[in-house]
């Protein structure tokens, strides 16, 4: 099932480790209640949906025509729109990625991976290279050594930004140098990422970057307001539809303490995953359209810092790396789709408030 199950690098050794512990268990007290609650958590991790994905292309013209039907007032139906075009625009769009390494294996290696994934690498062995490349080609992100010639990262950053300033920049450094990648984040890189390069890390960046790109800074998570509850839900449902997604829909008003929504560790004695996880367990996908009712009366009776609880699920920058404390490892929720509902969105606090995209309905 471990085998299987589709986990990033680090989960998957963690999970074998736990995997030999509960094995060593059984041999010396195979009837301990440890065996049980060791056997429940592997087995929790081995059925999550990793890197399953429910979405073909997605639909936006059913998505438009839906709409156009349900929707009446134009600048909502515009807004809505608009919002899940720039969460796809690198499905039509296949993004072309500039890398620059004086080294032939690592620049070898960095293609063969961001190939697989299907990316259009372009390549080049030095700074001033890389520069011409930039002038006669679409780049939509660089990554580049730091440490290079004559012209080094430093230079094809400050070229990057004054030149092409929607174009991002990763770095790549080893740890000698992390002090002067701060400084190139101070000149406007995207992110840095240590020499030995992770598999994991890299790719994780690379999406980053081009749904920061792709974005152009809007907010990140729609809100729709209004009184109508099943509207709000039937909406929702025939959104996911033609997205090719599972729907969830979740009312946050039923949350009353924090373990509710991000779990309870497995030291505990009712220890157990929180809903949001375990919502996406079951609908089998990692890229599900998932619908929070209530954010502006949901936080009136909660035991605990709601706003900060829930910023780990729905915001951009945390939520690639969200952590439920039952599960104890990073589960990426930067495929799912949340919209949130409330009738008031002048009821929500900040800093929710701030990420979302109002849409009166």
């Amino acid at each position: 099932m471990l085998a299987s199950a589709g986990m990033p690098t680090d989960v998957k050794k963690l999970a074998d480790t736990a995997l030999e512990a509960m094995e060593a268990l059984v041999t010396v007290s195979p009837g301990d209640s440890k065996h049980l609650t060791a056997l429940g958590y592997i087995g929790y991790l081995a059925s999550l949906p990793w890197k399953k994905s429910a979405a073909n292309k997605p639909d936006l013209q059913g998505v438009e025509t839906i709409l156009n039907k349900h929707v009446h007032d134009q600048g909502s139906r515009r807004k809505i729109l608009e919002h899940l075009s720039g969460m796809f625009k690198d499905d039509y769009k296949k993004p072309r990625i500039l890398v620059v390494d004086d080294e032939r294996i690592a620049l070898e290696s960095l293609t063969y991976i961001l190939e697989r994934e299907d990316y259009t690498v372009v390549t080049a062995r030095s700074g001033a290279e890389a520069i011409d490349k930039l002038k006669t080609s679409d780049i939509d992100l660089v990554i580049t050594d730091l440490i290079m010639g004559e012209i080094d990262g430093t230079a094809i950053i400050q070229e990057t930004i004054s030149k092409y300033p929607g174009t991002r920049v990763i770095m790549i450094t080893g740890y000698a140098t992390v002090d002067t990648a701060v400084q190139a984040l101070r000149m406007g890189a995207f992110h840095y990422i240590e020499k030995p390069v992770r598999v994991d890390d890299l790719l994780s960046s690379v999406k980053d970057a081009l749904r920061q790109k792709y974005s152009n800074g809007k907010r990140n998570v729609l809100c729709f307001e209004g009184p109508s509850r099943e509207a709000h839900i039937s909406l929702g449902k025939m959104i996911a539809i033609a997205l090719d997604r599972k729907f969830i829909n979740m009312s946050l008003s039923e949350m009353k303490v924090e373990s509710e929504v991000i779990g309870l560790g497995r030291t505990a004695e009712d220890a157990r995953p929180g809903r949001i996880i375990d919502e996406i367990r079951l609908a089998g996908a990692a890229d599900p359209l998932f619908m929070l009712e209530g954010l502006d009366t949901a936080a009136g009776d909660f035991s605990g810092d709601f706003s900060s609880v829930l910023m780990e699920a729905l915001s951009p920058l945390r939520n690639r790396n969200f952590t439920d404390r039952y599960l104890d490892v990073p589960f990426d929720l930067s495929g799912v789709i949340f919209i949130v509902t409330a009738e008031d969105a002048e009821n929500i606090q900040s800093p929710l408030r701030d990420i979302l995209e109002v849409v009166k309905l």
